[in-house]
């Protein structure tokens, strides 16, 4: 990705991640994200963090949740957290295997009465209230009932992307690899500015070895 940098404009550069390598990522998330999952999940999360130091030009410790916005990507917690409920939409609207569904405790009467119509697993280990069904199903049931009777699928998915996709920032087409860099640092709030290295609290000769890439 930093070689394709120098080659590419930036739109096509997201494109090239999105399509080719995050998939790779994102492979079976949601039945690892977990909470015993934290450490693996947060290698995960650095793999995107340093496509997007790749893609930006920005330096090495720069706030993942700034160079995230610039770039309009939800972190990869958030997008498992929408992948797991898209998942809960098509089994809740019979759009997968029965299997799924029957796997969803039955809702008797008393139950109905006392909780509106909620299924609720009787979770006897933590191991068990952290897996899929239980811990989707709490999400769920805490998304607005606007929401969760989405008319499809592609539109329970927009309107959760609304909520954890940040809007990228615009650079105007802009095909000038080395400008668009120290444009993006300046922006990012880290960048050979004075200014930038005493926030950051870093040297002056530490801070040549990094501006280098």
């Amino acid at each position: 990705m930093k070689k394709l940098r120098y080659s590419l404009p930036r739109k096509s550069l997201i494109t090239i991640y999105k399509a080719f390598l995050r998939p790779l990522i994102d492979y079976g998330d949601i039945i690892y994200d977990q909470p015993q999952n934290v450490s693996f999940c947060e290698k995960l999360e650095s793999v995107q963090y340093k496509v997007a130091l790749a893609i930006t030009g920005a330096i090495q410790g720069t706030a993942r949740k700034k160079i995230y916005e610039e770039l309009g990507f939800e972190s990869l917690k958030s997008r498992r957290w929408y992948k797991r409920l898209s998942c809960m939409f098509n089994i809740m609207n019979d759009k997968a295997p029965n299997y799924l569904k029957n796997l969803i405790p039955k809702v008797n009467q008393s139950t109905r009465l006392r909780n509106n119509r909620i299924p609720t697993f009787h979770c006897r280990t933590e191991c068990f209230k952290n897996s899929f069904f239980p811990s989707t199903m709490n999400d769920w049931f805490k998304l607005d009932p606007t929401i969760r009777d989405s008319e499809s699928i592609a539109i329970f998915k927009k309107r959760l992307l609304s909520f954890i996709r940040p809007i990228q920032s615009n650079v105007d087409n802009i095909f000038d690899p080395i400008g668009l860099k120290f444009l993006t640092r300046l922006r990012l709030g880290f960048s050979h500015l004075n200014d930038h290295r005493f926030r950051h609290n870093l040297h002056k000769s530490l801070m040549s070895l990094q501006f280098r890439g």
